[in-house]
């Protein structure tokens, strides 16, 4: 009987270990942007994963003046956008998109007039993180 609960015990303990795992937060997409004079555009790809249920996007913006935009769509909807105009070294944060798990497709481009070194990473958790 001891043997019995202990093994239920570890079974249980290894199935919330492997959701934690497989739920945590992770980059699924990461890349630098480096736009000079006039508008420019990078289109990337990215997969959701398994059990994940929301993305967060940061722009990280290292040097330059640019008004930018992002914006992710599936099947040439767009489910999610934002613009803003930044300069010198500064940071976005989105809050936590909801999004199934599933293939995207990631816009990012600046707007008019302007330079922008920048990284963007566009990171996925599910479960209870």
């Amino acid at each position: 009987m001891l043997i019995a609960v202990v093994l239920i015990a570890v079974v249980v303990i290894a199935a919330v270990v492997a959701y934690a795992a497989l739920t945590y937060p992770r980059a699924v997409l990461n890349f630098p942007v480096s736009f000079t004079i006039g508008a420019d555009v990078e289109h990337k790809e990215f997969n959701m994963p398994f059990l994940n249920n929301q993305v967060q996007i940061q722009v990280v913006v290292n040097s330059g003046t640019a008004l930018w935009a992002a914006r992710i769509e599936s099947n040439d909807t767009t489910l999610w956008s934002h613009s803003a105009a930044q300069g010198g070294q500064t940071t976005y944060n989105s809050g936590w998109i909801a999004l199934a798990s599933g293939n995207y497709n990631f816009t990012f481009s600046t707007i008019g007039l302007g330079t922008l070194e920048a990284d963007v990473t566009v990171s996925s958790k599910g479960g209870f993180w």
